[in-house]
């Protein structure tokens, strides 16, 4: 998948691992994902679904423009649920 960037940088997934997708786990999150392994592990022996387990733990996708630090929240769902943060300002 391509996404445009405000700032005009086109990001994509094609390489796989790369430095635009991020995933974000919540606390609850985690745990979930620990406990549909560990299910997982007991019942096959392995670890075969990590997709599914992202997306049924709540996971959700990020993409980080290189350019910009703009970030893309739920970068692969439909472009009109995509929310756009910009950074307001660095340091506390």
């Amino acid at each position: 998948m391509y996404l445009k960037c405000s700032c005009g940088n086109v990001m994509n997934d094609i390489a796989g691992p790369n430095t635009v997708e991020h995933v974000l786990l919540s606390d609850y999150a985690q745990e979930r994902l620990q406990d549909l392994v560990d299910k997982e592990v007991a019942t096959n022996g392995q670890v075969d679904l990590w997709p599914e387990h992202w997306d049924e733990a709540g996971s959700i996708d990020v993409w980080k423009c290189q350019d910009c630090d703009r970030l893309y929240f739920n970068a692969r769902g439909k472009k009109e649920d995509i929310v756009v943060y910009k950074i307001e300002k660095k340091g506390l």
